[in-house]
């Protein structure tokens, strides 16, 4: 049965919730416990009687708070840059688009590969320099998001096992899994800081103990030394039931990727010998960087040895494997010595012709230049040139990147319009990691020249192409466009955003009956009156629109989406301009297609 991930993007959300509950449940234990302390700490020392003022006690606690709540503030500012800070945080290094190093070419390959199955934009790929079997998707959205994986995966994994890992991961991006999963980082860090708190009070009494010895009077050292102790005790029982509460809300996520894994790859044997593989490995799915407690359950297998199985983070491997492979035997497969096959090797595996099978209206040109850096600036100017305007904005193309990227833009426009509307998608999508290579300040004057080529009356597809470069390119270096809420549960109040939308889909329907007709569609989905004046389009005003319908919840969002399909499909004609119209608006709004058997 196909995975609705509307639904399991909803699940995700109210799981945080969940997540916030025991996180408030927590923070109530620790005030009551740092309470208790502080008032036996000095009892003991003061002799004073074994209670507090209310006055004392309020404080206490709003200081527990505060402590807590800015050690959340600290590591979610840390992370608002979203995935490639959590990469760069376990020593990942991103691998170049263009790599041609066999094994990373091959992980590079599959990657875009369950991209463009998924209708994502290629992430960003990063290799850990670890020996176990492992990966993680990590970010706040799709655009923003990247992969990683370790060196022990590319060296072990076939391409079927690796193909299996990536699915799983992807489908933790459409599930919603991600936003989560850092927001635990950020709370865990919250609770485990009452302890890092004890150890600075325990060695600032040592200091004051010694000082005070010398004149014989050691009882507000002693009390601090308590306080000390007391607090990194109360820390480790943060950091027990915080481990508890990130073992609970991640390993029936965990079932899941590994369910939407095999809807992705239609190989159910490829993520199921990942795991066995894990199995026989000689370091299993071990992480040994010193992040990777805070950030174990984002990979796919666990990453740590945990001593008790409450603490797991993830289902066991046995129970795993066994739920994709009931006929399993029970036996792991002996770790292989690394093997790096040639360029030419990989090139003729079956895999490799299924890919190039999937990409084949796309020439191998475009496939190329999608990786380079120049060249995929190249794709997106082609992707905005006009025949009525094309002087100019050659014009403006050289006044920018001068003569080497008007060359680019000459040899690759002809084959880049060519393409119909779905392969052009698949090109920007692949264009994406190439073009995050940009510095800030290359990328925002990049945009600028695109803005200028696409004028003020782009087509529907050029300024869906437009912002789709803008948001997620932008993405890697704007956090104010990843830390959004998901705070639109009503429909209505996003009319005035959707309307203007759905009047621009039906404006790219044909001719006036033909537009009616998509808008009369759009209506009928929405239950909206059928008499609703069809409002003028700007793009200006499209720009300011995109925002709020981002922040809608997942069932808004499969509202929405229902109406844009019936607005393309009105006219109950199929064509590939109406399907590369509805994947750029599913890429741009971040709705995740519905994957089936027969998806390709």
């Amino acid at each position: 049965m196909a995975t609705n991930f509307f639904q399991q993007q909803d699940l995700a959300r109210r799981n945080t919730k969940v997540l916030i509950l025991l996180f408030a449940l927590a923070v109530l234990a620790l005030i009551v416990l740092t309470n208790l302390l502080v008032m036996v700490s000095f009892s003991l020392f003061q002799g004073a009687p074994l209670q507090l003022p209310w006055e004392v006690i309020s404080s206490i606690s709003l200081v527990v708070i505060a402590v807590v709540g800015l050690a959340i503030m600290a590591k979610w500012q840390r992370l608002k840059l979203g995935g490639r800070t959590i990469a760069e945080a376990l020593g990942g290094n991103r691998v170049s688009p263009s790599a041609q190093e066999p094994l990373q070419r091959r992980l590079l390959n599959v990657v875009e590969e369950m991209a463009l199955a998924a209708n994502l934009p290629v992430p960003p790929v990063y290799l850990l320099p670890e020996k176990g079997i492992n990966a993680f998707a990590a970010g706040y959205s799709p655009a923003d998001a990247v992969i990683g994986v370790t060196q022990g995966a590319l060296e072990q994994l076939s391409r079927d096992e690796l193909q299996g890992v990536i699915a799983h991961e992807f489908s933790h991006i459409l599930n919603g899994d991600m936003r989560m999963n850092i927001r635990l980082i950020a709370v865990l860090n919250g609770i485990l800081f009452i302890g890092h708190l004890g150890y600075y009070l325990l060695r600032a009494g040592r200091g004051a103990s010694y000082a005070r010895s010398r004149r014989n009077n050691n009882e507000g050292a002693g009390a601090i030394l308590l306080l000390g102790v007391g607090l990194i005790v109360i820390g480790y029982l943060g950091s027990f039931f915080g481990n508890l509460i990130k073992a609970a809300v991640s390993r029936q996520r965990e079932y899941l990727a590994d369910a939407s894994a095999v809807q992705f790859s239609r190989n159910p044997s490829g993520i199921a010998g990942a795991l066995k593989r894990i199995g026989g490995h000689q370091y299993g799915a071990k992480v040994q960087h010193a992040n990777a407690d805070e950030v174990s359950h984002l990979f796919f297998g666990e990453a740590l040895s945990r001593w008790v199985s409450i603490f797991a983070t993830h289902p066991p491997l046995e129970k795993r494997i066994r739920r994709l492979d009931p006929s399993w035997n029970g036996r792991y497969p002996a770790s292989q010595a690394p093997v790096k096959p040639s360029p030419s090797q990989a090139a003729e595996q079956p895999q490799e012709r299924q890919r190039r099978a999937m990409l084949a209206a796309i020439p191998v040109l475009l496939t190329q230049s999608s990786h380079q850096t120049r060249p995929a600036q190249a794709i997106a100017c082609a992707l905005l040139l006009r025949t009525d305007t094309l002087a100019a904005q050659l014009t403006a193309i050289k006044a920018y990147g001068g003569s080497q990227l008007l060359a680019e833009v000459d040899q690759l426009s002809d084959p880049v319009q060519r393409l119909a509307l779905p392969q052009q998608v698949q090109l920007l999508q692949m264009s994406v990691p190439a073009l995050k290579q940009l510095s800030e300040s290359e990328f925002r004057a990049f945009d600028k020249l695109l803005r200028h080529l696409a004028g003020n009356t782009p087509d529907l597809a050029q300024w869906l192409s437009l912002s789709l470069l803008e948001h997620v390119v932008a993405s890697e270096f704007d956090s104010k466009e990843l830390v959004r809420q998901y705070n639109r549960h009503n429909l209505a109040e996003l009319l005035p955003a959707l309307l203007p939308l759905l009047s621009a889909v039906a404006n790219a329907a044909g001719d006036s009956s033909r537009q009616q007709q998509a808008w009369q569609a759009a209506l009928l989905a929405l239950q909206l009156d059928t008499t609703t004046a069809q409002p003028a389009v700007q793009f200006s005003q499209l720009d300011q629109a995109l925002r709020p319908l981002l922040t809608a919840s997942p069932a808004v969002k499969q509202q929405l989406w229902q109406a844009i399909l019936a607005a393309v499909t009105a006219d109950k004609t199929a064509s590939a301009a109406e399907q590369g119209l509805l994947n750029l608006l599913a890429l741009l709004l971040e709705m995740p297609l519905p994957v089936t058997d027969d998806f390709s």
